[in-house]
């Protein structure tokens, strides 16, 4: 990999001169301030931001956090054109789950982010400055994810291509017709909603760009340039005649494909290496013809770029391979897009491949603008890192090497990874964790760190391990390249592998007890192979249960629907048996789904439950969901329905408080983090949080107050960091989302002005002698007491079970809160009664709970088998209901 050492235009000028390319700098960057007139148009500069996709919408195509993030970002950035991001105009042709989708149904967002570009564009830079803003619009082709798995559409079969994707059998004329169709429908709503202008794709190898290289295809969208060209020019004409005479359409071309001829387009036929501009400028007379004032170019396939059969950028230890110079690359597209602009004066090209020079990208896109070379010059990477570039140039006169891209493309692995992309290293706060995920997500990268297992003889993972799984045999059938029979091997323990792949503290359970982590370079990540195969199983059906065609005709109630009861439900389901579900929420998955934030366990929980339960008939597992156990209905009432056995796996339902004064701003932890998942969003901004204890719900309320606009927010704890009961990685997650710790604190008193909180009443605590919890127990100070404005607390002291817990489980042994069980056998005092979880154990971790589940499904599977057996001394039926 070559690497990058100029530091001033003499080294860059040296360099050329070296590689024998033409690249020419200027120091006189206000030619980079001049307007551009484009149609009837005017940008305020001559600076461009190239389409970046950041495959950041939601699942509907709508703009996510990121997306506006990004967008306010650009607005404020000073850049006269902004050339926004692919936005699919199909479902079937989204390049990622999270692609932009422009319809009737996500159109109000897109307006919205329209306005708010413009808003502060304007606030930062005057009235006069208003940027063109172009929508680019795209079907992704042979590289279409619409699901996160490949779904390619490709238009022709091609040897280079095809290497990367499944085989297909290439579309129709059919499909292409009623495409342009869709089109014509995204360019009306883009109009509509406010773009500026419309941006047909025709580049970098989705489906456009390679039908302009389908000289192998037949019918009347391949062959002849006429018929590789038809789909394009049938889209222009028909915006032109239906929609939009007189608005700004234009294209984002690929002028230069690199891939052998016939496969490739604007190739020499004898080598792919050198571009023909031939056909390029051909079709671009004939856009030219129609109206088109505007042409961003590019060339290759920055993803893939066949060559002689192999790829041309192929991947390495240290990045990506490159075949040349990457200044080589740099003057080829100056130079090529200098041709283009000499040969139509009337367009106006937007010049690529800037980013690469760093700090002296000025002073290169100086000179081509000067020179007649480009009408505007775009940054795309550097965007992403930088998206100030604009202002910075235009008002300071240079770049700021700390904040200039380094062509380290991880943003583009970011992307291959299935993450929402962005600058891992100048933004890092933000991308930092996605890149980690995506490289802890990817087969390869994990099947090189999982080389490292010792398959030791006594695994002290396993031995770590709260529900028992063979991990060292996973992860050799995980290594041997049999995922299914991995995934099975896990499943064996743990019913619910992903969601406890998220939840489980792994640091201190199965990783933390890894032996490379004390003699080698680090501990397998035992979590990340094991959150990747249940990814693969829910994706490829391993992971739905096998349901007997005969059941049992046995019946159990299992009352709790949180990782307990489904993992019990699961067994027994497997077993033949029927379960009815009592819950007193709308949706099983207890508080995973109600409390626990979704951004510590992406969609695990829904995708798994989904996958697991889906094809369980009706009629075996029966829901009776918003169900609230109480007097009139308890354990008696549930067993007189006519179950055979129960299982109660309920958890610890209720926050703990100090105080129940009725305060605006005054909250418990669950109702906090249940309101801050909810749709009618949280706003905190400007707000001073306090946040009352230690523990995991702590951290979780903590971040998501500052995730909801908190100004500060404080921990308050009244211990030392010694015996704070949160991970260590939760309170790592909190101290990077900015959260203040004021630890050897008490929370004495809350007090309100008008209703509302106003303040708190803290001191400084010392700690005594250890307490029956094993920690120092803390002496609160209470003579150096001081208020402490607050406009909001949060109690996550911890959990407690109903206050009538005994009321409801009649029959049931409770002490201190909670169940009482018959040593390891789940059951309780209570023929058929059986228990587990939170309940019976106390707060414990999630993976904690389905062992719990699952263990208890055997012994109730055990229990209703026993049933019927004949007794030993009378030979009658033993049956018990």
């Amino acid at each position: 990999m070559w690497q990058f050492k100029l530091r001033t235009l003499d080294d860059l000028r040296t360099l050329a001169a070296d590689l024998g390319v033409a690249v020419e700098a200027n120091e006189n960057l206000s030619v980079l301030a001049e307007p551009v007139q484009v149609g009837a148009l005017v940008a305020p500069n001559s600076l461009a931001v190239h389409p970046m996709e950041g495959c950041d919408g939601d699942n509907h195509g709508r703009p996510g956090k990121l997306t506006w993030r990004r967008y306010e970002r650009l607005a404020v950035g000073g850049a006269g054109l902004l050339w926004v991001e692919a936005i699919a105009v199909a479902p079937e042709g989204r390049a990622n789950p999270q692609q932009l989708w422009l319809n009737e149904t996500t159109k109000d967002e897109f307006a919205e982010l329209l306005k708010r570009i413009r808003q502060l564009s304007t606030e930062q830079f005057g009235q006069e400055h208003r940027p063109i803003i172009v929508a680019q619009l795209t079907h992704s082709g042979r590289y279409s994810k619409p699901q996160g798995v490949a779904e390619p559409i490709i238009p022709q079969q091609d040897p280079y291509r095809d290497l990367t994707v499944p085989k297909r059998t290439p579309i129709s004329d059919d499909y292409l017709d009623r495409l342009v169709e869709a089109y014509v429908s995204a360019a009306r709503l883009a109009f509509e909603v406010g773009f500026d202008g419309v941006d047909i794709k025709s580049c970098h190898g989705y489906l456009i760009n390679e039908l302009l290289a389908c000289h192998t295809r037949p019918g009347k969208y391949g062959g002849s340039f006429e018929n590789r060209t038809r789909f394009l020019l049938s889209v222009i004409d028909r915006i032109r005649r239906e929609i939009a005479e007189d608005k700004l359409l234009t294209v984002r071309l690929g002028i230069y494909d690199a891939i052998p001829y016939p496969y490739g387009w604007a190739v020499d036929k004898l080598d792919q290496t050198k571009p023909d501009l031939a056909e390029p400028r051909q079709l671009i007379a004939l856009l030219a013809d129609r109206g088109v004032r505007l042409i961003n170019t590019t060339i290759a396939n920055p993803y893939y770029n066949p060559h002689y059969g192999r790829p041309f950028n192929q991947p390495t230890k240290n990045g990506y391979e490159e075949p040349e110079h990457p200044l080589v690359g740099v003057s080829r597209m100056i130079q090529l897009t200098a041709d283009l602009q000499k040969a139509f004066p009337a367009v106006a090209m937007v010049g690529t491949g800037y980013s690469w020079l760093r700090t002296l990208m000025p002073y290169v896109a100086a000179a081509s603008k000067a020179n007649g070379w480009a009408a505007f010059v775009g940054v795309g990477r550097m965007a992403f890192a930088y998206p100030d570039f604009a202002k910075d140039i235009l008002q300071k006169g240079k770049l700021d090497a700390n904040k200039v891209c380094l062509a380290c493309s991880a943003c583009t692995q970011i992307m291959r990874d299935g993450g929402m992309t962005g600058c891992v290293i100048r933004d890092n706060k933000i991308y930092g964790p996605i890149y980690k995920h995506g490289r802890m997500s990817n087969k390869d990268n994990l099947v090189r760190l999982a080389a490292s297992c010792l398959q030791c003889q006594e695994p002290t993972c396993r031995q770590a391990c709260p529900a028992g799984i063979d991990i060292p045999g996973f992860i050799r059938q995980f290594l041997d390249g049999d995922e299914q029979s991995a995934y099975e091997t896990i499943r064996q323990a743990n019913v619910l592998p992903e969601v406890c792949a998220w939840l489980c503290p792994v640091e201190q359970q199965c990783q933390g007890h890894c032996l490379q982590r004390y003699i080698g370079d680090g501990s397998v990540p035992i979590a990340d192979i094991q959150r990747y195969l249940a990814e693969q199983a829910n994706r490829k059906g391993w992971s739905g249960l096998n349901v007997p065609e005969a059941a049992t005709g046995k019946n159990v109630a299992i009352i709790g629907a949180g990782p307990a009861g489904l993992a019990c439900a699961a067994v027994l389901i497997r077993e033949g048996h029927t379960v009815t579900i009592y819950d007193k929420g709308k949706t099983i998955g207890g508080m995973i789904r109600s409390v626990i934030p979704s951004e510590r366990q992406g969609q695990s929980l829904s995708n798994e439950i989904d996958a697991i339960f889906q094809d369980v008939p009706s009629d075996r597992m029966i829901l009776r969901l918003g169900t609230e156990l109480n007097a009139e209905f308890n354990l008696d009432q549930i067993m007189d329905e006519g179950f055979d056995a129960a299982f109660i796996g309920m958890g610890l339902p209720n926050a703990m408080v100090s105080s129940d004064e009725h305060i605006d701003g005054l909250w418990n932890a669950l109702d906090f983090l249940a309101a801050a998942r909810g749709k009618n969003q949280l706003d905190l901004t400007g707000k001073q949080v306090a946040v009352i204890g230690g523990g995991n719900t702590a951290m979780d309320a903590a971040v998501a107050a500052k995730r909801h606009g908190a100004e500060d927010v404080y921990v308050i704890y009244r211990r030392s960091f010694d015996e704070m009961p949160a991970w260590p990685d939760e309170r790592d997650r909190a101290m990077a989302a900015g959260v203040h710790f004021l630890i050897l604190t008490q929370q004495l008193s809350y007090h309100a002005e008008q209703g509302k909180l106003a303040w708190i009443t803290v001191c400084p605590t010392r700690l005594g002698k250890s307490d029956s919890s094993g920690r120092r127990a803390p002496e609160p100070i209470k003579a150096s007491s001081y208020a402490f404005n607050i406009n909001v607390a949060i109690e996550a002291i911890g959990q407690e079970p109903p206050s009538d817990l005994e009321k409801l489980m009649s029959g049931v042994t409770i002490k201190n809160g909670r169940i009482r069980t018959k040593g390891d056998s789940f059951e309780t005092h209570r023929r058929g009664v059986f228990a587990g979880g939170d309940l019976v154990r106390g707060a414990s971790t999630v993976v904690a709970a389905v062992a719990d589940g699952m263990a208890a499904a055997s012994q109730i599977d055990r229990f209703l088998k026993d049933q019927h057996k004949p007794c030993p001394q009378t030979g009658r039926d033993t049956h018990v209901r």
